[in-house]
């Protein structure tokens, strides 16, 4: 049988065009549905990079969660610091010679001559409070006295030492006045006058 091919040489312009656009048609599909290619293509980077975008907000959601954490953690630390260990003097005095009568009591010591200062503080906005006593006793005492004095939760300053003694026999007793200091949020001033005798402004001048 012999294939009658010249219907075909005359419709020419009817199939071809019909055939072109198929072809064509079928390439675009392939394409558009390919990996590396049209729109399956862009979709995939679009996952990716929304993907990639969802990644970095859950990091920023941890390390923001961490900060309000910390700042809440910092916020409950400084108001323990204000409210119980920078206290006003009325609720501090008690605990603070507390502090002192225990340090130099574990030590074996007695601590005499109490006085005070106070003086407000230029850097912190609070009042800078004094503490000034003797003590007499050995040196391991002295020690362990200062450590005890330097750990306490009052937040104690150890800031002068005025030493006294017979420096040939290391053992004898020493004769030591101590002055500690602390920092108080607020304090009435007639109550500072009555301790300390005049309570010093940032200006320098006493007052009382």
């Amino acid at each position: 049988m012999i294939f009658d091919v010249r219907p075909w040489h005359r419709l020419v312009a009817v199939w071809l065009p019909a055939v072109v656009v198929c072809v064509a048609a079928t390439g675009l599909y392939i394409w558009q549905t390919s990996e590396t290619g049209g729109n399956r293509a862009r979709i995939h980077d679009g996952v990716t990079v929304l993907e990639a975008e969802l990644d970095h907000l859950d990091s920023l959601h941890e390390i923001t969660a961490r900060d309000r954490e910390s700042v809440a953690e910092v916020e409950q630390q400084l108001t323990v610091l204000y409210d119980e260990i920078f206290a006003g003097l009325e609720e501090r005095l008690t605990r603070i010679l507390r502090a002192v009568g225990s340090a130099t009591r574990n030590a074996g010591l007695l601590p005499a001559s109490y006085s005070y200062s106070a003086k407000e503080d230029r850097k912190t906005g609070y009042i800078r409070f004094g503490v000034q006593f003797s003590v007499e006793g050995e040196y391991r005492q002295m020690r362990q006295m200062l450590a005890e004095l330097q750990s306490s939760p009052e937040m104690l300053i150890v800031e002068g030492l005025g030493l006294a003694g017979d420096e040939e026999a290391v053992s004898r007793n020493l004769r030591i006045s101590v002055s500690i200091a602390t920092f108080l949020s607020e304090a009435d001033e007639e109550q500072l006058r009555r301790l300390t005798g005049g309570f010093a402004r940032t200006s320098g001048e006493g007052d009382g």
